[in-house]
This record gives structure tokens, sequence and C-alpha cells, in this order.
């Protein structure tokens, strides 16, 4: 678990090969169980780890000057969201941007403190004026009425109207507050292209096609734009469907390619005979059988599959050359037509299908690959494995009974490439001439290259995946702990700016902290802005691209990595970060946890292989703590659940009561309109109604303390995380990161 910022994450593993769903559920259920324990402004969200990689469309709805993000977030989750959530595939649609739009109470407390009315009174009072409920029913002649009672005030006339319990009789609720049609005020934030603008979120449904649902929501959001305000329209900012598109048009294209390039090289070495075209027929239909497989065994076409059919053309045809041979080298001895075929069969049938299941057996391995990352590996493996032995099938009944019944004979003619292959012959019997003469040398000489590999291998750099071809980076930014929004707001508008002077940037969306309704748990100091790339900008070199602009947005403090929105939720997927690298330091004091993280990541630093250490945790910032005394609360008959009961609606907020109103509800939100702007001194001076009224600074403590930004719980043991990224072998990163660590002396 993670703790800090106002939020609380929790990560749950369960057993290998558990019910992922099942899982979730039970989760939930627990949730369900503790929530009458939880605040009423807390809203406990569980998703699956693995659910990144489902997003699949981002959108940024701009807004004319004219349009607020609040009105138009509420029309997108009236008449937008619906509509995306009834497409076949959709699993979630997330939206924010804007607090939701609400009927906001702000407290006037001069005037509270003139009639003597407190605002738990004003929050009780708005709380009663809320009404929705059966009242039982009336037998009338033929039919059954039931009788609904209502009272739902949703205009700020109808809400000033309410009188609130006083002293000296009802007072309306305008004489003690100003009522606005606002939005809420949130800890988070979205800028396109520098200005404020609202964000969308599209996640599809494990088993649905990816292509499918990112075209229809596309349609879908061309169908409703008339429902939103005018003069706002959307702007895609990342579309996982035209990756997959785009890289399965390569993969489709170089596995034509392929099997075209495979059949010259046929006629090349064979000649333009009956036998070659039995040979090129040979490969299309191994494929054909290979997908059938794939689709027996609950896979399909996707870009694992389609890549390990690409991989494997070159060698389809393979089984079936050896078994032509064979059968020609019978007709040459003499045998008859359907006897030669039946002995070269037999004769070849033994090593033809041993080399086969020997090449079958190297991707055994990857079937038991666990997690996340068998989705990746164990497609692959079974397109390898299903494609080749269809290959072996058709080598042993197509290859014979086509040859059979067309009653092909070798050619006569010699074939375009003989003479290069004969060269080539002539050149592999002396290479074998000069290893038998020289058998010490040659052992010496392969040893020597294995070495060289390994040497060479120990220098290049290792990633997960490089950067797709996907038309959009994505940078993930974060400022120093406890900086303010409005600080991180003016970073990022400087970044924006830097970045939109680039030529191959497009547009810029930006997402500064995180909203309560998304898995997110980013604080109003980090967040991510998503770079789409113009249409002509050569999407093959995006790593020039995303070094340029990481350098071109590189600011005093801010910490930065650029990637791309697909590798960003594969790596979330995989392990919930997007560094490859974390160090836990486990122990139970705070101060010494501290100190140790200072000394490791110092240390860290000397390995020129870990770049962008990070840390984040034992990052100290500000809090001010508010302690309720005791004594003087009871000397006033008061509980520290009373005076928090009055201190929550004035500084923090409260939702009295939800109003339905159309498809989305509106809240009625209590809260001091400058509660944010308050100093430590302000604070202490908020006035507590007691038998009369108390400053705040008489019944409690208020101080200001530091604490560190983050505090971690693994397996229920208190740690802090160094987060770094590698940029060689995990192995050798590893290796030289515990020399370093190893020196640092341990309490």
């Amino acid at each position: 678990s993670t703790m800090g910022n106002g939020t609380a994450a929790i990560d749950v593993r369960f057993a290998q090969g558990s019910d992922a769903q099942l899982d979730l559920q039970a989760v939930n259920g627990a949730i369900n169980l503790a929530r009458g324990d939880l605040p009423p402004s807390v809203h406990p969200l569980a998703q699956i780890m693995g659910n990144a990689i489902n997003e699949v469309a981002d959108y940024a709805l701009q807004l004319p000057v004219s349009v607020p993000p609040a009105q138009a977030q509420r029309a997108v989750l009236a008449d937008v969201v619906p509509a995306l959530r009834a497409l076949p595939g959709v699993q979630l649609v997330d939206v924010y941007g804007a607090g939701d739009e609400a009927l906001w109470v702000q407290p006037d407390l001069a005037a509270m403190h003139r009639y003597k009315i407190s605002v738990t009174a004003l929050v009780e009072a708005l709380k009663a004026q809320v009404l929705l409920t059966p009242g039982g029913y009336l037998s009338a002649g033929h039919q059954d009425v039931f009788i609904e009672v209502r009272n739902l005030p949703v205009t700020a006339s109808q809400i000033e109207a309410i009188p609130v319990p006083g002293p000296e009789g009802p007072i309306p609720l305008s004489a003690l507050a100003r009522v606005v049609r606002s939005a809420v005020p949130t800890l988070n934030a979205v800028l396109l292209d520098g200005r404020p603008a609202l964000a969308m979120t599209v996640f599809k449904q494990p088993g649905a096609s990816t292509v499918p649902v990112t075209r229809a929501v596309a349609a879908a959001l061309a169908e409703t734009l008339p429902a939103l305000p005018p003069g706002v329209r959307w702007v895609r900012t990342y579309n996982q469907g035209h990756l997959v598109g785009a890289v399965g048009k390569d993969l489709g294209t170089n596995l034509i390619a392929g099997g075209i390039l495979a059949i010259a090289v046929l006629i090349w070495a064979l000649g333009g005979s009956w036998d070659t075209l039995i040979l090129g027929l040979s490969i299309p239909l191994s494929l054909l059988m290979g997908v059938a497989a794939l689709y027996a065994a609950g896979q399909s076409l996707d870009l694992m599959t389609l890549g390990a059919l690409t991989v494997a053309v070159g060698l389809l045809a393979d089984d079936a050359i050896i078994v032509l041979e064979s059968i020609y080298h019978r007709w040459e001895q003499g045998d008859e037509h359907w006897t030669g075929i039946a002995r070269g069969v037999k004769d070849i049938a033994g090593p033809d299908i041993t080399g086969t299941l020997t090449t079958v057996s190297v991707f055994v391995p990857l079937l038991f690959v666990g997690g996340i990352a068998g989705l990746f590996f164990i497609p692959f493996a079974l397109a390898m494995m299903l494609s080749l032995l269809a290959s072996l099938l058709v080598s042993l009944t197509f290859i014979p009974l086509s040859l059979g019944f067309i009653k092909t004979r070798h050619s006569v003619k010699p074939a375009p490439g003989a003479r290069a292959l004969d060269r080539l012959r002539g050149l592999n019997e002396k290479v074998f001439e000069l290893v038998l003469r020289r058998p010490g040398k040659a052992l010496a000489v392969c040893i020597g290259l294995f070495l060289a590999s390994l040497a060479a291998l120990a220098v290049v750099p290792v990633n997960f995946l490089p950067l797709p071809n996907e038309g959009v980076l994505l940078e993930s930014f974060t400022l120093p702990p406890g900086s303010s929004l409005t600080d991180t707001q003016a970073a990022v508008a400087a970044i924006t700016s830097r970045l939109r002077a680039d030529p191959a940037v497009d547009h810029v969306l930006a997402r500064v902290g995180s909203p309560s309704s998304s898995a997110y748990t980013e604080p109003a100091y980090a967040g991510e802005i998503t770079i789409p790339l113009k249409p002509g900008v050569n999407f093959n070199s995006l790593d020039q691209i995303g070094a340029r602009l990481l350098e071109a947005g590189r600011m005093t403090g801010v910490q930065a990595a650029v990637g791309t929105p697909t590798l960003e939720r594969v790596g979330e997927s995989l392990s919930g970060l997007p560094q490859p690298f974390v160090l836990d330091i486990f122990g139970s004091r705070i101060a010494v946890l501290r100190r140790l993280s200072e000394e490791f990541s110092t240390a860290l630093r000397k390995v020129p292989s870990l770049t962008s250490i990070f840390n984040n945790n034992a990052y100290p910032v500000s809090q001010i703590r508010l302690e309720p005394d005791a004594g003087a609360l009871a000397a006033y008959g008061l509980t520290p659940g009373d005076l928090q009961r009055q201190v929550e609606p004035l500084i923090n907020g409260v939702v009295a009561a939800r109003v339905p109103d159309g498809n989305v509800p509106l809240d009625l939100y209590v809260r001091l309109a400058d509660a944010s702007q308050k100093s430590l001194a302000d604070l202490g001076r908020l006035p507590i109604r007691t038998s009369g009224w108390t400053p705040l600074g008489q019944l409690a403590r208020l101080s200001l303390a530091v604490t560190p930004n983050q505090l971690l719980h693994i397996g229920g043991a208190r740690a802090l995380e160094i987060l770094a990224i590698p940029t060689g072998p995990l192995g050798s990163v590893i290796s030289a990161a515990r020399a370093e660590l190893s020196k640092v002396a341990l309490p």
C-alpha cells in the first residue's frame, strides 16, 4: 500500500493461475464491507492491474472560452458516455478535467455568527430538503396507484429559499450563504495546447478486438457531438487501433513479401517446373492450416501471432523440399511412379518429423510463461509451433499426393541458380576440408566468436520494447513533492509552449494530478503530457523525436521521461510501475528510512547504466496537523468528532446531498469560497459553535510538521522505494547496483 497526498493505493497480488475477474469481485466485496467505516467523501475504486493495456482510445474535448469546463463535462457524462458504454466491446469510459458541476453553498461566517447558526445546522437543513422516497399506494378503482414523495431543489433560487433552524427562528439560507452553480474544487487539471479542456479515456473488454472498438468509438463521438455545447470539438490524442492497424499492415505486407521471396528463391534454385509450383503452394497452405489451428486453440490474429507467422514463412518450405527431393531420389534410382513416392516418403518421414519436432521444442518453454508476460509470449509460441506442425503435415500429405497425380518429373533444363549453387557447394567443401585439417584452430575461432558475441551483448542497450510506431509520445513529469497545483500548471504551461514550437508536434495534452474517478493516484505535482505528432512526421524516428522533445521541455526541478502511451500501459500492466528498476528499503523508523534512502540514492548514481534515479517517497513535505484539545472541548461539552463535523464542511467541503437532475446527479456542496487560501493563523481564528463562538485555535493545536511524501507498506512492513531507469542489460545493471549498495552501512 502507498499513502500520501490525500490518496491511498493498495496492490493486492493473488496466487498464480487464479481467475482475475473472481479476484476483482472478492476485492470489491471487501471494499463494500468496509465502506460503512470510511468517511463519506472516500470513494474506493478497484481495477485489475493489467487493465491498463486495454486503454484503446484517448480524446480531448477542445472548449471555446465561452463554455465552462464543468458544463461541458456534465453534457459529456449525460449524453456521450452512455452512448459509448453501450458499444460492443467497451468496458469503461472515464471523463475528467473539471470538478463535478454542483450547487456550491458558500457559508458567510459573519452572517452565521450574527444569527448564531453553525455550519452543521446548515448542512442538516440541506439534507432534510432533498427527498425522493416511496409513500405507499392507493387503490383507485381497478388500479393500484403508488405515491412518490419528492422534493428536489435543482436551482440556486430554490436552495436560497431553504429555511435553516436557528435560536431565533428559521433563517433563509440566502441570508447565511451564497449559492452558485459551479464546479467542485479539485486538485487536478487538463490542458489542451495550454488551455483548459476535458479528457476522456476508453477501455475495451479484455477479449474485444481493438480496431472495431476504436472505430465504433470515433463514430459514436461524431454522432453525439450535436448534443454538446456549440463550438466544442473532439481531438483524438491516442488511438491504439492506429498502432494495431499500422503494425498489422506492416506485418501483413512483410508476410506476403516473405512468401513471394521464398517462392522466388525456390524458382531460382529449382527452376520453374511443376514441382516448384507445388512447393510454392505448400507455403500458403501451411499458413492457412496454422491460422485454423490457432483459432481452434482460442487465439486470434494479433500482433504477436502475425509476427510469428511472418518469421515462420522462411521455415515452412523446408519440410516440403526434403520430402520432394527424397521422392525424386527414388525415381532417379529407377522406382516406379507411386512406388517411388511411397519409398521416398518412408525414407525421409523419420528425419522430417524429428527435425520439425526439434525446432518446435525450442518454443515449448514459452508456453509456460505466466502472468501478463504470458499474453505476449504464449500466442507467439503457439503460432510458431502450429505453423511448423502444419508444414510437416503438408510435406507428408500434400507434396506426395500432388507429385503423384500431376505425374511430374525433374526438369532437365538447369535452374537459373544452378551455377551459383555449384560455386557455393564447392566453397562449402573447401571450408569443410580446412576445418578437418585444423580442428583445433576451427574450434578456437568458434569459441572466440561466441565470446565476442557475449561482449557485444554487454554494451547493447536493453529495453522491454522499443518505441512503437504509433505517432504519439508520452512525457511523464514530476515536480518536487508538495508543489502546489498552481505551480505545476505554470511549469506545464512553459513545457507546453516549448513543445508546441517543435515542427513535429500537432497537439499537447497535459494531465496534472489525477481524478478520483480513475485508477491513477498521481498527486497535483505530477502527471503526463500526451504529444500527438503531425500526420506527415516519420514515425520510425520516434527515438530521435522523443529525445529532442525531452530536451526542449527540460526544466530545473522537473523530473521527466519520454516514452509512448502503449509502452506506458504495458509497463503498468506488467509491474504497475513505468520504471523497470525499483529498490525497496524496509525499516520501522521513518527517520532511519529517509537517511538510508538518501545514501542509497547517492550510491546508485555511481552506476553508469542507471538514469532518472528518483527518491520520491522520502522527499520531505510540510503538513498542517490539527490535534483536538480534549480538555478544552470537554469544557464546552464537545468531542473531537463534533469539532471535525464543523471544520470539515468549512475547509475540506462536503456533499450535503445529491439531487437527481437528468442523466447526471447534481451535488449540493458546502465549503468556504476561500478555504484553500487561508493561512495557519486564519485557521486558528475559524469560529466554532460552542455555547457561543470559540476560535478553533482555542479548541485544537495547529502546527506545521515535516513528513515523508509517501509511506509504503509491503506485506505489512513499512518501506520506501527508489525508482530508476536502466539503460543496459538488467543482469549487469543489478550486479553493479548491488556492488555500490553493499558499501552503505546498514543499522
